[in-house]
């Protein structure tokens, strides 16, 4: 009987000892708890949100914050929802602070406060877009939703940024978050160049485009607006030469490049001073580069012809060189880029297409150079170190064997033989 009863308390004294481990154990942690494995979210804790497309997550990656995305329900526009199988992961909190960001950008938009109903609309690295249109067609059989035409502009905007930030050599930074509205100190760069985002707009509705330029830029310009140099901002609506998707993408493409170069290094636009030939060929450049043809406008008031060889130049420019001896350049660099008909602007997009393939590293000195409102006769000395009549001399001989005498597919250099060797 002694050793049963000792035998029995000894078990008793196992379990005592067993619950009471048990009791003092810490409470595991959701986080923890994740961490014996969900097969389903990988541990993350979140799921992708099924409420987008696959093409349009993709579109979403060059941009910041877009609106379209922010009214969704589900994510938040974080694109992402809590994993069903676990509470918590590595992501959830990522998850969390995305959707109070998203929702207090949203929250701060003016415009459609101030017409009060939600406007489409993102913010990119260097750019706050208004595409405004509803659907637009992009061809005769097919019409791309607004969502979509917003990401296509932004797309392009930011490549134009890229390809301008490699041509000058920029540190690849961005400007600062907030759009500048105060004065800016005379003689401080800001991080990346820019002192503020470009801001451009594009409505279905003139009548809207009329109120928000009255009300936001006191302006009551019945035609497009554009303010360049300081805080730039660009105003449009679908118009009968803006109605398709191609058009309205070549537009804000050509007109980025005039917003960037007016606020790059010191917000002044030297268009109508001493660089009209810089600004319109850039402009031109980067819309031609990236839809291959240019048909846009640089200033509407001063353009009377509206097309020049369907906007595919390099034909043209070949041949009229071929046939006009006499110098381009010294009338060129004294123009103003609202003094310029289109045969004048392809030659300054050719003039320019010259500097990118053969002499980029002086872009950036000549564009600091032009904020000075130096002279452009010696800008060009001074950054290519030939004179005016041997630059013109290079360029011409450049364009004769590089722009095709059919067609427009630039002509690929040939080899030597000794290199075909």
């Amino acid at each position: 009987m002694t050793r049963t009863c000792n035998a029995w308390g000894f078990w008793l004294w196992i379990l005592l000892v067993t619950f009471t481990g048990l009791a003092l154990m810490p409470e595991v942690s959701a986080a923890q708890r994740v961490k014996i494995g969900c097969k389903r979210c990988k541990d993350l804790g979140v799921w992708p949100c099924g409420e987008h497309s696959k093409e349009l997550l993709e579109l979403e990656k060059g941009v910041q914050f877009c609106s379209l995305a922010a009214a969704c329900e589900p994510c938040g526009g974080s694109f992402l929802v809590d994993c069903d199988r676990c509470d918590h992961g590595t992501r959830s909190d990522w998850m969390e602070q995305r959707k109070v960001e998203v929702a207090d950008w949203l929250a701060g938009e003016p415009m459609s406060l101030y017409l009060g109903r939600p406007v489409p609309h993102v913010e990119t690295m260097h750019f706050l877009l208004i595409v405004d249109t509803g659907p637009l067609r992009k061809s005769k059989k097919k019409v791309v939703d607004n969502h979509t035409c917003l990401h296509r502009v932004a797309t392009d905007v930011e490549q134009v940024a890229s390809l301008m930030g490699q041509h000058l050599g920029l540190s690849g930074e961005g400007p600062a978050q907030k759009v500048t509205v105060g004065p800016s100190l005379e003689g401080v760069e800001p991080k990346g160049g820019y002192f503020a985002k470009m801001r451009m707009w594009v409505w279905a509705d003139r009548k809207v485009h009329r109120a928000v330029m009255q009300e936001f830029l006191n302006s009551g310009a019945s035609g497009d607006f554009k303010l360049l140099g300081k805080n730039p901002v660009f105003s449009v609506w679908t118009e009968k030469e803006f109605k398709t998707l191609p058009q309205i993408r070549r537009l804000f493409t050509h007109n980025a490049a005039h917003m960037l170069i007016s606020n790059l290094y010191k917000e002044l636009w030297f268009g109508d001073t001493t660089g009209g030939w810089f600004d319109a060929g850039a402009a031109h450049w980067y819309e031609y580069f990236i839809h291959e043809l240019t048909t846009s406008y640089c200033i509407e008031e001063g353009t009377v012809l509206r097309n020049y060889h369907d906007g595919r130049w390099r034909t043209a420019i070949r041949r009229r060189l071929a046939k006009e001896s006499g110098p381009f350049l010294p009338r060129l660099i004294v123009k103003d880029t609202g003094q310029m008909e289109l045969p004048e602007q392809a030659l300054c997009w050719s003039f320019y297409d010259w500097i990118v393939a053969n002499r980029p590293e002086a872009l950036q000195p000549m564009l600091r150079a032009l904020k000075q409102e130096t002279p452009s006769r010696q800008i060009l000395k001074e950054t290519l170190g030939l004179s005016l009549a041997q630059i013109e001399e290079r360029w011409r001989a450049w364009v004769v064997v590089t722009y095709p005498m059919k067609g427009d597919k630039p002509k690929r250099a040939k080899k030597s033989k000794r290199a075909r060797r």
